[in-house]
């Protein structure tokens, strides 16, 4: 980090600025997302424990009011008051490390939390695929591998020295980029080119909350949205599929919880991930809302009655460092995410 970051890092810690600059910046609000939650006796990728901890004690510290994803979306609505500068939290897929670690968190905290469920995993009927590429790339003993994928032949070679990391985001970003069915053909190719035998149910690193995980922790107060049945990228999938995946979730979580929160999370959640088709589908079975993974902020223009906007209502990535939260819930990266839009369509 350069100087001059470090130093505007700095500078948004200073006591009262972050805020001071939160009350000029009318009516918006931050929805931050996480995937995993780890502690010292995990050994997964995901986000520290003591790093999500510091991270409450900062928001409340310096009282951002923290409301749930339900929330959010009726005040944007217009029924309750502005948003000004509230912050909402979710996590994605229903690992078991949100409900027991992630859950206790942010109870200490009286954070409201919402988790989007890709069912099929809950209900133990698969693991997640990225997972699976990463299993087949932690244990395999082969020196190197070839895979078709698509149009593409891949090599990938595990001598000393090789980054296993890199290659497995090499070929999860690839599978992103090709149709549902070959993504799940080639994952099968790579698992027998590595000679590693892909075990039917999720292993304990990998593993889902099951529905009696997911009601306990209803009750204690997170709330609970669909997420798709398989996690697929829905745009490499065919109408049918796309519509039976957003509507089978939404049918298994309400048949599973008390209150079901009607706002939908696209997989991946870029934009090309999803689009019209995908939009239409969520509003006909009864949906108020979706959010995706593209960077932005949650303001009330975005929830016309008429309009498409409120189904794609963006999201911030969860910050490791507090000077980037900072940055992220008091606005500031909202104006520079404005400046950067203007400078762009000259």
């Amino acid at each position: 980090m350069t100087l001059v970051r470090r130093t505007y890092h700095k500078l948004l810690l200073t006591p009262g600025l972050a805020s001071s600059f939160r009350r000029v910046q009318g009516d918006y609000a931050t929805i931050l997302k996480l995937h995993r939650v780890r502690d010292d006796r995990s050994d997964i990728e995901g986000t520290d424990a003591e790093t999500l901890r510091r991270s409450l004690a900062y928001l409340r510290r310096h009282r951002y009011e923290l409301i749930s994803l339900g929330e959010l979306f009726q005040r944007m609505a217009g029924d309750g008051p502005r948003l000004r500068g509230a912050v909402a939290f979710t996590l994605d897929d229903g690992y078991r490390d949100q409900a027991e670690i992630a859950g206790p968190i942010f109870r200490e905290f009286d954070c409201p939390l919402t988790v989007f469920l890709a069912t099929g995993f809950v209900d133990g009927a698969l693991w997640c695929w990225w997972d699976r590429v990463e299993y087949v790339f932690s244990n395999t003993r082969r020196e190197s591998i070839a895979v078709p994928l698509g149009h593409s032949a891949l090599r990938y070679h595990f001598g000393i020295g090789s980054d296993r990391y890199a290659m497995r985001i090499d070929f999860v970003e690839r599978c992103k980029a090709v149709d549902d069915d070959e993504k799940h053909r080639a994952i099968a190719r790579l698992a027998h080119e590595a000679e590693v035998e892909l075990p039917e149910a999720a292993p304990s690193e990998y593993a889902p909350m099951t529905w009696t995980d997911v009601r306990a922790n209803e009750r204690r107060g997170m709330s609970f949205g669909p997420h798709t049945v398989s996690h697929p990228v829905l745009s490499r999938t065919t109408p049918e599929r796309a519509r039976w995946e957003i509507a089978e979730s939404w049918r298994r979580l309400r048949a599973e919880v008390q209150n079901p929160l009607p706002i939908f999370c696209y997989p991946n959640g870029q934009d090309a991930d999803f689009g019209r088709r995908e939009v239409e589908t969520v509003r006909e079975i009864g949906l108020i809302g979706a959010v995706s993974a593209q960077p932005g902020f949650a303001i009330p223009a975005s929830f016309e009655p008429c309009g498409e906007d409120r189904f794609n209502i963006k999201r911030m990535p969860f910050p490791e460092q507090i000077s980037v939260l900072a940055q992220s819930v008091s606005g500031i990266e909202r104006v520079k995410q404005a400046i950067r839009g203007a400078v762009g369509k000259r």
